[in-house]
């Protein structure tokens, strides 16, 4: 008797389908990180531009917050990334 490799196949394809749909899932976080990363960099950018009077501490905390900020969004992602695996 042959090998049956229905089952196989089966569980083949749904691993497939739940990979496809946790690296898309990842794209789409990992992109939507780096767009509101640069969007508030480009914000703050402009805003310390136009304060001639900005000094180097301000440069400095505007620069901790951005930081903090991506850091919060990547915790997220990871999150979601988790719920998305499962």
């Amino acid at each position: 008797m042959p090998a049956d490799f229905t089952n196989l196949n089966t569980s083949l394809t749904a691993l497939t389908d739940e990979v496809t749909a946790t690296e898309a899932g990842n794209a789409s976080t990992i992109v939507f990180i780096q767009g509101v990363g640069q969007r508030m960099s480009e914000a703050v950018t402009a805003a310390l531009t136009a304060d001639a009077a900005a000094n180097q501490t301000t440069i400095d905390a505007a620069n901790a917050a951005i930081t903090d900020l991506t850091n919060r969004l990547v915790a997220t992602a990871s999150t979601v990334t988790t719920a998305l695996a499962a």
